[in-house]
């Protein structure tokens, strides 16, 4: 069979496991010298959901018959049982201008439905054998997803050591918070002038026994795709409300806590929070939640959550405000009380010196808002402070004013001026 396949082009898509069989013996015997390729349909499995197993299977043999038409004598393609399409390319010479081609081509309309393809793909390397080409057309295909449909992606010899990386530190991830070996860490803001502690915002902090201190950046986005983000933040908010009750002095402040557009999109999300509240007995003026402007409009339920929050007495902050979609409309129709400044909106070009123009049109927008919290985020210097301050900046944050610290540290003197040259 695997000589015929490489004698013509099909009359029909090979079966799959035909085409793996011929991925297997090209592997063994040639090394090198051709490609495997992976196409999915932009949103298959809702076309085959809302308009039934016929409409889906049309639209499959159309592609397929458009793309088979593209294709060489010796290249042979399948269709797969989850609706995506297997191309094995015999030359791979121009790799990636072919695939954007046959995507161009293969995408069309149906008599119901257009189908748009993505696709991804790995050329042969020595010593791959049929698992680990495929492997890698398929990571190609999953980093072509997240970009626009139509995107096409060649996978990069590293893709699949960082794939490896990306799994182990989920495995690790879930150990640790299964084990309960996640911390929390707190960092204070301040009043301006003065440096008087007025809130704390409570980190999450992974301390493992091989890699250390994990980053946040690593471990976060691992924690939102692999479903843990809203049991860690759950356990943060619950820590973060113990720790707060255990310090007595802490209760003149605040406690604020992060969340994610995935924890908002969960239905029980707030009903979770209010309970942590409930028996903390920690008021719900004392909490402060910080999402950042995506997550705000991510979607109705996130707005609707957020709403109720606020109705039960919680304060609303945007994240890293300046990054995303900053705008005088967008603030005063979401359900906020306060904005923390990024670091990137208050510098001009000149290091350490925080644009005098950008903080008084935020404050601007603030007061037209409605918006009563302002904080600055990522301040690092006593220049930085006394300029805030001579600027009316109320509140800020940063590591000159106080790096994240455990609880026994931080949360020991609230009210006390976080550092001397604060003044």
């Amino acid at each position: 069979m695997t000589a015929d396949l490489t004698t013509r082009v099909p009359v029909a898509p090979v079966e799959a496991a035909t085409l793996c069989e011929h991925i297997a013996t090209l592997a063994h015997e040639r090394g090198t010298g051709f490609a495997v390729a992976r196409f999915a349909v932009y949103d298959y499995r809702e076309i085959r959901s809302s308009l039934g197993a016929p409409a889906a299977t049309e639209l499959l043999d159309r592609i397929s018959e458009r793309i088979r038409g593209r294709l060489e004598p010796a290249d042979v393609l399948s269709v797969l049982p989850d609706g995506d399409m297997l191309l094995v390319l015999d030359n791979p010479d121009g790799l990636e201008d072919r695939l954007h081609d046959l995507v161009r081509e293969g995408s069309g309309w149906t008599s119901s439905v257009y189908g748009q393809l993505s696709a991804g793909a790995a050329e042969a390397l020595p010593h791959d054998d049929a698992e680990t080409l495929l492997s890698r057309a398929s990571l190609a295909l999953e980093e072509a997803g997240r970009h626009a449909p139509g995107s096409v992606t060649v996978c990069a010899t590293s893709m699949l050591t960082n794939a490896r990386q990306r799994v182990s530190l989920d495995v690790d991830l879930r150990r640790a918070v299964e084990g309960d070996r996640l911390t929390v860490h707190y960092q204070p803001v301040v009043a301006l002038p003065g440096g008087r502690i007025v809130g704390y915002e409570a980190l999450a902090r992974w301390p493992d026994q091989e890699r250390g201190w994990v980053s946040p950046d690593a471990f976060i986005p691992a924690a939102e795709r692999s479903g843990l983000i809203g049991d860690i933040g759950l356990r943060v908010l619950r820590r973060a409300l113990r720790d707060k009750r255990r310090y007595g002095a802490c209760r003149s402040s605040w406690m604020s806590v992060n969340v994610s557009a995935v924890q908002l999109d969960d239905a029980a999300f707030t009903r979770n929070v209010l309970r942590a509240l409930d028996q903390s007995g920690v008021s719900p003026d004392e909490l402060r939640v910080e999402v950042t402007e995506s997550a705000l409009l991510a979607s109705a339920r996130s707005r609707a959550q957020l709403i109720e929050l606020r109705r039960a007495g919680i304060r609303v902050l945007v994240d890293d405000f300046g990054t995303g979609f900053s705008s005088l409309a967008s603030v005063r129709r979401l359900p906020i009380d306060g904005i923390k400044i990024s670091r990137e909106l208050l510098h001009d070009d000149e290091p350490g010196m925080p644009d005098p123009t950008v903080v008084r049109a935020v404050r601007l927008l603030a007061a037209g808002a409605g918006v009563t919290d302002i904080i600055a985020e990522g301040v690092e210097s006593a220049l930085e402070v006394r300029t805030l301050s001579a600027l009316g900046m109320p509140y800020a944050q940063g590591f000159h004013l106080g790096r994240p610290a455990p609880a026994s540290r931080a949360l020991r003197w609230p009210g006390q001026l976080a550092t001397a040259s604060a003044n």
